[in-house]
């Protein structure tokens, strides 16, 4: 067996390996482990890919990284004070609109 079988052959045992792991692990993604495993490189090269155009940014054009800077702080800020209105709206000890609906019936028919 040449070198590159070997390889290729030990990429595919390691993922073999890693799918049935993933099935075994109480809570594990099981059969989308293979899936959720792209998901996840994917999502750290592309915070490794922002890291470094912001980086690039910063250094040559430092008053627009800081303004965009500034603009993501503003939506977080935003996005922050609409959650926490719908949150006291929900937590709220009764809701203004909202109705009662008795599920169960009358407290007669439920013993039956």
């Amino acid at each position: 067996m040449s070198t590159e079988q070997q390889q290729e052959q030990g990429r595919q045992d390691q993922r073999q390996q890693e799918q049935e792991q993933g099935r075994e692990r109480p809570g594990g993604a099981g059969e989308f482990a293979p899936l959720v495993e792209e998901v996840r490189k994917f999502a750290a090269a592309l915070g490794g890919k922002a890291v470094e155009v912001g980086g690039r940014l910063r250094e040559s054009n430092p008053e627009v990284y800081g303004h965009l800077a500034a603009a993501g702080g503003e939506l977080l800020a935003a996005y922050r004070a609409a959650v926490a209105g719908h949150e006291r709206r929900w937590s709220a000890a009764q809701h203004a609109e909202t109705e009662r609906v008795d599920l169960d019936g009358p407290a007669e028919a439920s013993d039956k």
